[in-house]
């Protein structure tokens, strides 16, 4: 029988359930919308590869979504939509209502046991390649990678997603089993499904995930190392004398303000000076950092240093009310409804207990702490210089 986790119910809060084979099933009610959102989130990613297995949390989740769900197709056209990042994989589906049964055992089959042929992996790994291409092209995604390259030094969260290339196009397709029959398991996964009756759909979902993949929960360790508390600024060339410059620090735990007072924060900085703060959790350790072009690195955090200044400035003045307001309150309220949203939101608050939601009672000093407190930790990227 399915065990609800969670105290006294709250009708308006998410629906938690554990199942006997370990999976984290979430409900999320949305009143009044006629389609449903589903997310299956398997807590593998590329964190958890060994040396020897770079980029085979990426090849596996493109394996999963051809040959265990068939492609993807749920009942007349929807299509599941994956991503591989380096805590998380995830698969998403938005369906009517009345295909959430079929959306959920099209995502369960990711449990089912997964042995490619030798057709099926050169034609992904071949996808991969052309995928590869794309992402090095653009100065921006290696500045990324580069930066977390920096931030997390002799860490599993160190080498980018898609893995060394070698690695990949020298996998087998019994290497991709044995991974997939390591980590593919309800008790490392959560799904989340946000709809107008969650209740019974939860229930629905229960009674079929029990068939997906039996079996008591697995306890094999996790990835290990976790980032350093600490900061780096790195850069590439970009043409006409500007450089693209990744600023970014790395921090245990989830910092205070990080889920509705750090959305708040964001729009706010990116609504009035056009700088968007990124962030990623990466287990025990949160990652923040922005992506900017400037003439050199010292002058990249000088202008972040200064735009984060300014905006806490107008927050604490006599309109910060009305910027905050209009800006970033009432997008983000706007944001929220969005069911895709509402499930991501979930998905990635089932790791934080408990999760925080959005109220209208955030206000601007609250919201200027947030950005004190990424001056302070950009303000270091400046003070030490960028790493060598």
């Amino acid at each position: 029988m399915p065990v609800l986790t969670t105290g006294p119910r709250d009708p308006t809060g998410p629906r938690h359930l554990t199942l006997d084979n370990g999976l984290q099933l979430v409900g999320v009610r949305r009143p009044g919308s006629p389609l449903a959102a589903l997310r299956l989130r398997i807590d593998v990613g590329s964190a958890d590869e060994a040396p020897g297995e770079h980029g085979l949390a990426h090849v596996l989740e493109h394996l999963v979504v051809r040959c265990s769900m068939g492609g993807g197709r749920v009942a007349d056209g929807a299509l599941v939509e994956a991503a591989t990042g380096r805590p998380h994989t995830s698969y998403d589906a938005l369906v009517r209502t009345g295909d959430i049964a079929t959306a959920g055992d099209v995502l369960g089959a990711a449990f089912r046991q997964l042995k490619p042929d030798t057709r099926h992996l050169a034609d992904e790994l071949a996808a991969i390649r052309r995928e590869r291409a794309q992402r090095t092209a653009d100065v921006r995604w290696r500045v990324q990678e580069a930066m977390f390259a920096a931030l997390c030094p002799d860490t599993p969260y160190a080498h980018p997603v898609l893995g060394d290339p070698g690695t990949v196009d020298g996998l087998t397709p019994e290497a991709v089993h044995r991974f997939h029959s390591r980590w593919y398991h309800p008790s490392r996964a959560t799904l989340v499904i946000g709809s107008d009756r969650v209740d019974e759909e939860l229930a629905a979902l229960a009674e079929r995930a029990r068939l997906w993949a039996p079996g008591q929960p697995r306890t094999e360790s996790r990835a290990a190392a976790p980032p350093p508390d600490g900061h780096a600024v790195v850069s590439e060339a970009a043409g006409a004398g500007r450089r693209a410059v990744a600023v970014g620090f790395t921090e245990p735990g989830t910092p205070c303000g990080a889920d509705f007072g750090f959305a708040l924060a964001r729009r706010s900085v990116r609504a009035a000076r056009g700088i968007d703060v990124l962030r990623l959790r990466l287990r025990s350790h949160t990652c923040t950092w922005v992506l900017l072009s400037a003439t050199d690195e010292s002058a990249a955090v000088r202008s972040v240093a200064a735009a984060l200044r300014a905006v806490r400035e107008l927050l604490l003045g006599p309109d910060g009310e009305a910027l905050l307001r209009t800006e970033a309150l009432i997008p983000e309220l706007r944001s929220a409804e969005d069911i895709q949203q509402s499930v991501a939101d979930a998905s990635d608050a089932s790791d934080r207990i408990p999760a925080a939601r959005p109220t209208t009672a955030t206000g601007v000093g609250e919201v200027a702490d947030v950005i004190a407190r990424w001056q302070r930790r950009f303000a270091a990227a400046l003070a030490e210089g960028p790493p060598t």
